[in-house]
């Protein structure tokens, strides 16, 4: 590796600050905060000494523990913020999208959730892609169709990410199988009807989708199989035992295989509370596992520390954080808990939303994203501090990074997650959940250096490799 022109005896820091972490405040306008993404002055490095001072909290890092692969960082293009997204000049829509994106520009998210027909944050009437009259079944599915992806700017608006961000990958996740396919006959509540005609019915239908997005230039390169499972409720949804999923992935695996179909499959994308007991039995069949390429998990009950046990029962299968929304620094710190715990990605869940909490049909009243929308005026917009929050991972963990080892510190003091890029560089988020600035230093590879973090913040210290 070459490190020519690379600062090998410094540390480059950025620093963001939380403000009204998740407060609905939020939503009538912008407030100011102290720190966001805002370069610092470099440290040197220095020769390791014993402590002096007690209140010096130390965090060790371990260049050679290697973990997981990092797949991506990033949130969801559902039709929600597309909706408020399609609403604004092309200027400055393009400019939303290079700040999510870009690297000069934006704080380089490269990994974003879409969905396959509706999903509850819509401002549009539910639907998928193969509504058809009541009582009536479609299995050769002649009706399918994603035109309403594309009447709804959808497409066009994934394109002009992609288009400003060619490496951008997108994964896919379904709310609901068409009506008819479903026991309540409808895309709220319900279960996939029983026999194989139905499963493979859904897989073809999947598969179709797929196919549909690449003719229009958007490769997918996962799919979940089905949004929260476990859950059933008075929005788009659909519950799915362990059993049907199973039948469903060996389903779709075949598909897929007979049509030159490269998406990978995550199985499962629901709460850690629940992993344990619906992975197994798809994961320990011989067949429907082998066509599975990761678990997909949400953070809405349970504790990252399961990913550790799933990833110790089935260490070739990733996982992936692929839904939570978090804030402020104590939300930074559940991020560093997953990457800690083995997950290979993190999005984060609805990107724009407007001053009146809008549009959507969840059940209960979400918080602030990361940008807001004026709902009288469509080309101002303001970020919230989650938005270069989640920039002190984004921006320095890339694609292709692994977790190294790092001791976490204390939620009394500062806490931590560190990572290795390809290209050298070293990268520890330290996070101060603390209402008062913490100094600390890292111990690494035989050196040392020392920092204070402000309070409520979040640094990133980025150094290279010595080789």
């Amino acid at each position: 590796m070459n490190y020519e022109n690379k600062p090998v005896e410094t540390v480059e820091v950025w620093f963001s600050s939380e403000q009204d972490p998740g407060k609905e405040s939020w939503f009538k306008g912008p407030q100011e905060h102290t720190y966001h993404l805002s370069q610092q002055s470099d440290l040197s490095w220095v020769v390791p000494s014993p402590i002096e001072d007690e209140e010096l909290t130390t965090l060790i890092v371990s260049p050679e523990l290697t973990y997981q692969k990092i797949l991506g960082i990033g949130t969801s293009l559902e039709e929600t913020s597309v909706c408020n997204l399609s609403l604004m000049s092309a200027d400055k829509r393009e400019s939303v999208l290079k700040q999510l994106s870009h690297a000069e520009d934006g704080i380089e998210f490269n990994l974003f959730r879409i969905t396959l027909g509706t999903s509850d944050f819509t401002a549009e009437r539910f639907y998928t892609y193969d509504d058809i009259p009541d009582g009536e079944s479609d299995f050769e599915l002649k009706h399918f169709s994603i035109q309403k992806d594309i009447d709804l700017s959808i497409i066009a608006t994934i394109k002009e990410l992609l288009a400003l961000a060619p490496d951008t990958l997108l994964f896919a996740s379904p709310w609901s199988p068409p009506a008819w396919m479903k026991t309540s006959g409808s895309l709220k509540r319900g279960r996939l009807k029983e026999g194989r005609e139905y499963t493979d019915a859904l897989a073809k239908y999947y598969r179709l989708a797929i196919q549909a997005y690449r003719e229009q230039g958007i490769p997918i390169y996962a799919m979940t199989l089905q949004n929260e499972p476990l859950l059933e409720t008075d929005y788009p949804s659909c519950h799915m035992t362990p059993e049907r999923q199973k039948e469903l992935a060996v389903a779709l695996a075949r598909e897929f295989a007979a049509h030159g179909v490269e998406t990978k499959l995550w199985i499962f994308d629901h709460n850690f509370g629940e992993v344990w007991n619906y992975v197994a039995p798809i994961l320990n069949d011989v067949k429907a596992g082998a066509g599975v390429h990761g678990i997909a998990l949400h953070d809405y009950e349970g504790d990252p520390e399961v990913m550790s046990e799933i990833h110790a029962a089935y260490p070739d299968k990733p996982i992936y954080l692929t839904e939570r929304s978090l804030w402020g620094t104590s939300g930074a710190d559940r991020m560093a808990r997953y990457f800690r715990n083995y997950a290979s990605s993190y999005n984060a869940w609805v990107t724009m939303l407007n001053s009146r909490i809008a549009p959507h049909q969840w059940l209960g009243t979400p918080g602030p994203t990361m940008f807001i929308q004026d709902a009288n005026e469509a080309d101002r917009y303001w970020r919230t501090p989650e938005y270069h929050l989640l920039g002190q991972y984004s921006k320095f963990v890339r694609r292709g990074a692994v977790r190294i080892g790092s001791s976490y510190g204390s939620v009394d003091t500062v806490t931590n997650v560190a990572f290795r890029n390809e290209d050298g560089s070293l990268v520890a988020v330290v996070i101060n959940q603390t209402q008062s600035e913490q100094s600390f230093r890292i111990l690494c590879a035989g050196r040392q250096f020392t920092a204070v973090l402000p309070p409520k913040s979040v640094g990133t210290y980025r150094w290279w490799d010595r080789g």
